[in-house]
Order: C-alpha cells, then sequence, then structure tokens
C-alpha cells in the first residue's frame, strides 16, 4: 500500500514538472461592449501562464460610455490597468476559465450638460469574469471570448479578441 502511495506522489510530481516547464506568455487585443450603457472598449492584453491551470494577466484599455440620464447624455472618457488571476481548464481546443481581477482607472474624463454631474466617476473596481480561449489552426493564434462584470460598476461587459501565443 505504501508503494503505491509513493509510487502516485512521484507521478503527480513529475507531471507537474513537465507541466511547470511548459509555461507560456500570451499578448492579446481585445474589443468589447457594455450592456447596461452604450460605449465601448478596446484594450490590450497580457498574460503569463506558468502551468496550463493558472494565469496572470494585465490589460491597458481605453472606454467610452455615454450615460442616459433622463434628459441630458453624460459621457465618459476612461483609460484603465487591469490586474487578474485567472483558473484554466486546459482542453484540446476550446479552453474555458474564471477568476478574480481589479481595474484601476487612471485617467477618467467626465462631461455632462449639467454641471452638478461633471465630477469623477469610480478610481477602482472588482471584476469576476469568465471565458474561453478557441484555439485556432494558425499556429500561436487563438480566439478570445470574455464576460467581464465589474462589480462597484454594475456593469457586464462582454470582450472578444485574439491571443497571440510565445
Amino acid at each position: 500500500m505504501k508503494i503505491k502511495l509513493i509510487l502516485a506522489a512521484l507521478m503527480t510530481c513529475l507531471s507537474l514538472a513537465t507541466m511547470a516547464d511548459a509555461g507560456s506568455f500570451d499578448l492579446g487585443v481585445r474589443y468589447g461592449r457594455t450592456i447596461e450603457e452604450s460605449g465601448g472598449s478596446a484594450e490590450v492584453a497580457a498574460r503569463y501562464l506558468p502551468i496550463p491551470f493558472f494565469s496572470l494577466g494585465a490589460s491597458l484599455g481605453y472606454t467610452q460610455l455615454e450615460f442616459d440620464k433622463s434628459g441630458y447624455d453624460k459621457k465618459s472618457d476612461t483609460m484603465a490597468l487591469g490586474g487578474y488571476l485567472n483558473g484554466h481548464l486546459p482542453l484540446p481546443f476550446v479552453k474555458p476559465y474564471a477568476g478574480i481581477g481589479g481595474i484601476c482607472y487612471l485617467v477618467n474624463n467626465t462631461s455632462s450638460p449639467n454641471p452638478s454631474d461633471r465630477d469623477d466617476e469610480r478610481s477602482a473596481t472588482m471584476t469576476v469574469q469568465g471565458g474561453v480561449d478557441i484555439s485556432l489552426p494558425v499556429p500561436f493564434l487563438s480566439l478570445n471570448l470574455e464576460a467581464r462584470r465589474l462589480i462597484n460598476d454594475k456593469q457586464t461587459m462582454f470582450l472578444g479578441g485574439v491571443w497571440f501565443r510565445f
């Protein structure tokens, strides 16, 4: 019984060592839209997968939103820096993932015809996201679809783009 346990532990260590050696670095571009407000977002993203089950990611994006305030429109231009931690299910062609993150708004310009509604919006928000990477027949290229909930902003964003794997 002890020999089986030792062999199982040895096999687990060997397989994890092999996976740790198989880390990858991805660069991507994505475009997205929010459901609750009118506007879009474009971002450049990077992520590092030290093992196929786990990734650390970052993004730099620009978002332009238009809020309907019952009689006038409020516009917000935002540049955001995000950091994400995701767990991946490493399947052969379709790789789903889910995780948490945070977004810090570096620039947050707001314009409104109402003088009392021209202040800046929030400076940061937490996120919960889930998505899928779909391998394409082109080497080192995959399609990415992601749904992201911006918790403090009470918005849901859908993003789509491509990852270039190195």
